[in-house]
């Protein structure tokens, strides 16, 4: 059932806007080729608007070439392409070549970003109001459809682009037609669409009509270590440099105390003992001139006593 739908859906898009492209603003996006053009036959591409035909390139021996406005923006080589797209660029182109023209619808839209971890779950926003109007909503992946809502019947239809772990937000209700993952393979980046619809052909854009996942980069366990290891050597050097200078201040602090204590106080040493023995030389002489008793207790020698025999020849004497 869904590979009907989305054949008619491509049926539709043919007859009405002839091929369907759409991508994020400021991608790249190549023209389809029309098939089986002989390499000698030349072809243009031209851009519809307002009844004004613009060209865009021309095909020569099977090499296109940009022409105009857009010189500076297209891709020499087969098949034709934008190096990167501007907002403006969406609407009709026709393609010939060999007597044969082909008609592309180009959507240029403006999509926000999803980062998440992998294995985590992720929520594509898309918002829509006016679901009386349209017959189903639709999640894309590129080209191809993931899946699909008819809004009459409450049905969702999953496309090739849909492995079964993505469903659609419960709250339709209230306008929310998100795009849910369980859980965020390896295959799952890429850019995502999300449309409106009406008998197979794409009415308008969700709101926001595209949005781009990516699996968000896990941080590199080897180089923080190295980091933090070149950092810790950083800071023990860097301690180790200030230890060694404080000690180096300390041991030059306590150098110059030591010198001012030895200047200020080394001649106050010299200087007492000078005085001290001055002092001692004076005492002596003056015990020496004067013939005290004690001056052989001043000099360390004790008086003797006087014996006997001699105290009575003192006394005869007298």
């Amino acid at each position: 059932m869904a590979l009907i739908l989305q054949v008619v859906a491509i049926m539709i898009c043919l007859i009405s806007f002839g091929e369907c492209v759409h991508v994020l603003l400021g991608d790249p996006v190549t023209f389809p080729e029309i098939e089986n053009c002989p390499i000698n036959d030349s072809g243009k591409l031209s851009k519809v608007e307002n009844h004004r035909i613009s060209p865009v390139a021309v095909r020569e021996r099977g090499v296109w070439k940009p022409v105009g406005n857009y010189e500076d923006r297209g891709i020499h080589g087969a098949p034709f392409a934008f190096n990167s797209t501007v907002y403006t660029d969406t609407g009709l182109y026709e393609l010939g070549c060999g007597g044969r023209e082909h008609t592309i619808h180009l959507s240029v839209l403006i999509g926000f970003e999803e980062s998440v971890s992998e294995g985590g779950p992720a929520k594509l926003l898309c918002y829509y109001t006016k679901v009386q109007h349209v017959h189903s909503i639709r999640w894309e992946k590129g080209q191809e459809t993931v899946l699909e809502l008819n809004v009459s019947s409450g049905e969702v239809t999953y496309g090739p682009a849909s492995d079964g772990t993505q469903s659609l937000s419960p709250d339709g209700k209230l306008g929310d037609y998100s795009l849910l993952f369980n859980r965020v393979l390896p295959e799952h980046p890429g850019d995502y669409f999300c449309s409106v619809r009406t008998n197979g052909a794409r009415q308008g854009w969700g709101d926001p009509a595209a949005v781009r996942l990516r699996i968000r980069s896990s941080p590199d366990r080897t180089t923080p270590t190295e980091v933090v290891e070149e950092v810790g050597s950083t800071t023990s050097t860097e301690t180790k440099s200030t230890t060694e200078e404080e000690q180096i201040g300390t041991w030059a602090a306590v150098a110059i105390t030591a010198a001012v204590v030895f200047v200020i106080v080394a001649p106050s040493v010299l200087l007492l003992r000078w005085f001290l023995k001055s002092t001692c030389s004076r005492t002596r002489t003056t015990y020496r001139g004067e013939g005290n008793a004690d001056e052989g207790l001043l000099n360390g020698n004790p008086l003797k006593p006087m014996s006997a025999l001699a105290l009575k020849s003192k006394d005869n004497h007298i």
